[in-house]
């Protein structure tokens, strides 16, 4: 029986790889050794969010509740280190926090029938008992590192210049933990049978889409924060790129297919094993989907869905549109340069912008074949959102409970008028125009 290892790359994203590459010298060892998937994206923006879809292969675990701390997930599958277990498995869950000393923590995505969460704010402490519990096997083992999370970084703030540095420090400490406990599966020679899994569970905005109180993660689900990094290191993968959609709610199927084990998903929005087919699109949010909007930190709640062009994000204040391959922060709504016409496609307005220089020209106006393909994409990924949003309030409904904060469907008839990003309307067309946000009420608890 092959070993599982699953290691947790905290507020890692592709951009942040990336851009603290020098950093990351044994993830990218690994990494080059595995089947890498390029167009990984996050279900949630949240880690325990994320960490729930990953263990329970759907993103519908927590949909029916008005919030999401303190609620028990709904356990449509069963959690993957709950089936290693019974197929004989020594599964463990282990961390390393900045906050807490060696203790043991019942987390709501891990159920009662495992071993608590094993916490520890000591590397030391945390690489000796990894080393014992490696002695095991086979072993399903789930490391979090927190030390990159945006809190737990301040540890390292007394070293640092400055934020940059102190985020670019994490990153190295956390890369470092990465090496030495590969490092030990290697030196007991069990690197060759065991399937390793490296994921990123969400990333942060500074920012960039309004200050939301202060909060970086947990916000609406744009692509600067959901597209993180995935690897599966195996000895029956061959190490490439996989340039397919993939999302957290594929990797427990895929895992279970490594390592032999016949497992069925029955709930129908589970995810799939990707060594086989990759799903169409991928789907994210930030709240569960009836959950209301928080006002006081301007946070609204979001639905995203993403195909390997676009993505289309949904909330109350309407539909937003974004290129991420060329705008990966998704900072231009390009649905404020068009009209959603009747028959829902979309028409480039007649006056995008005063005087519009030749690069706007050459990008949209004088390019039709670009326009069609924003248009044709735009009707499919809308049609998906409106299934996935029905699919949501349908999955709140045949559990007794009103759906009362759920996404309203006409929240996908306009256009998102700006607020919170960089661009408005008035700054991509000329024509004085009355705001068609959608707007609805609700209840506060």
């Amino acid at each position: 029986m092959k070993n599982l290892l699953i290691l947790h790359l905290e507020s890692i994203t592709q951009q942040r790889l990336s851009a603290f590459g020098p950093s990351f010298p044994n993830t990218k060892r690994l990494m080059q050794d595995a089947l890498v998937f390029d167009n990984f994206f996050s279900s949630a923006t949240s880690t325990l969010m994320a960490v729930s879809s990953l263990f329970y292969g759907n993103d519908f675990e927590f949909d029916s509740a008005t919030q999401f701390v303190g609620m028990q997930p709904a356990a449509n599958n069963r959690n993957l280190f709950s089936v290693l277990n019974s197929h004989g498995y020594n599964t463990d869950l282990i961390s390393l926090s900045a906050f807490h000393a060696t203790d043991q923590t019942q987390l709501a995505a891990w159920p009662d029938d495992l071993s608590p969460l094993w916490c520890t704010n000591d590397f030391p402490t945390l690489f000796d008992r990894f080393d014992k519990l490696t002695d095991s096997p086979p072993f399903a083992i789930y490391v979090w590192d927190l030390v990159t999370h945006i809190e737990h970084s301040l540890a390292l703030a007394p070293f640092s210049t400055g934020l940059t540095d102190q985020i670019r420090r994490a990153c190295s400490v956390a890369d470092d933990a990465v090496g030495e406990m590969v490092a030990i599966i290697e030196r007991k020679g069990m690197l060759n049978n065991t399937t390793i899994v490296i994921y990123g569970d969400h990333g942060d905005d500074y920012w960039t889409h309004g200050f939301k109180g202060g909060m970086i993660h947990a916000t609406e689900p744009y692509t600067q924060i959901t597209w993180t990094p995935l690897a599966i290191r195996d000895p029956a993968l061959t190490p490439g790129t996989n340039t397919g959609l993939a999302s957290t709610i594929d990797i427990a199927p895929t895992c279970l297919a490594l390592l032999g084990i016949d497992e069925p998903n029955e709930f129908v929005h589970s995810g799939v094993n990707l060594l086989t087919q990759a799903p169409e699109f991928a789907f994210s949010q930030n709240f569960t989907a009836n959950q209301p909007d928080n006002q006081a930190l301007g946070i609204v709640k979001a639905f995203s869905v993403i195909d390997d062009t676009y993505i289309l994000v949904v909330s109350s204040r309407g539909l937003e549109m974004y290129a991420y391959h060329l705008d990966p922060g998704n900072h231009c709504n390009l649905l404020h340069f068009f009209k959603i016409v009747q028959d829902g496609t979309l028409v480039l307005r007649k006056r995008p912008g005063a005087g519009a220089a030749s690069h706007f020209r050459a990008a949209l106006q004088d390019n039709p074949r670009a326009i069609a393909d924003i248009s044709a994409h735009f009707v499919t990924l809308r049609g998906a959102l409106s299934e996935r949003i029905e699919a949501k309030r349908a999955y709140i409904a045949e559990r007794g409970i009103e759906p009362v904060f759920a996404m309203d469907p006409q929240c996908l008839t306009v256009v998102a008028d700006g607020a919170g990003a960089g661009l408005t309307r008035s700054a991509v067309h000329a024509e004085t125009q009355t705001s068609t946000t959608f707007k609805y009420s609700f209840r506060v608890n």
